[in-house]
C-alpha cells in the first residue's frame, strides 16, 4: 500500500478537506484549495526491534489557502467591554482550517487511522501544533491569499521485515 495514497483517501474523510480542491506535491493556489506536501523523515527515527519489526514515522504538511480580508475587526463596547458585532472573513478562515487539526485529534481518540496496509501498525496521528501556522500572504493574487499549514505526524511499526512471531 502506498503511504501517500492512503493519506489521501482518509483525508478526503475529513470534512474541511472533502469539498475542497485537494492536490498533492503541486498545486494552483486558489481560495480554498489545499495541498498535501509530504516531508522527509530522518532514518534515525527508523528503531528497529529484536524481532525485525521497525518504528517509523511519517510526517507530512497540509496547506490551505484563504483569500484575506483588509477589515479589521468591528466591535461593538458596552459596560467597559468589546464584542464582536459582524463576521471577520480572516477570523473565519483560520476556524475553517482549525478543523482539520480538531478533525485529526478526533481520528486519533477513535483511533480512525489510515490504512497503511496489513504490515504496518499505526501507534497515533498527530497535528504537531495546537493551530495551524500562517506561513505567507500574497497580494500580488486577486483576491490576496493567506497560506496557513498544519504538519501531520504517524508513528507506525512496520511488521513487512519480520523475523519470527
Amino acid at each position: 500500500m502506498d503511504k501517500n495514497e492512503a493519506i489521501i483517501t482518509y483525508l478526503l474523510q475529513c470534512p474541511a478537506i472533502q469539498n475542497s480542491p485537494l492536490y498533492f506535491n503541486f498545486i494552483n493556489a486558489k481560495d480554498d484549495n489545499k495541498q498535501i506536501v509530504t516531508q522527509a523523515n530522518d532514518k534515525i527515527i527508523d528503531k528497529p526491534f529484536i524481532d525485525g519489526s521497525i518504528q517509523k514515522r511519517f510526517t507530512f504538511t497540509i496547506m490551505d489557502y484563504k483569500s484575506i480580508a483588509y477589515t479589521a475587526v468591528v466591535k461593538e463596547l458596552n459596560n467597559m467591554s468589546a464584542t464582536l458585532v459582524y463576521p471577520n472573513e480572516n477570523l473565519e478562515d483560520i476556524i475553517d482550517v482549525q478543523g482539520i487539526i480538531d478533525w485529526i485529534s478526533e481520528q486519533e481518540v477513535l483511533r480512525n487511522y489510515p490504512d497503511f496496509g496489513e504490515d504496518c501498525v499505526i501507534d497515533d496521528i498527530k497535528a504537531l501544533s495546537d493551530n495551524p501556522s500562517l506561513n505567507s500572504v500574497d497580494t500580488s493574487t486577486n483576491p490576496p491569499l493567506a497560506k496557513y499549514s498544519i504538519s501531520i505526524q504517524i508513528n507506525y511499526v512496520d511488521y513487512s521485515q519480520v523475523l519470527f512471531n
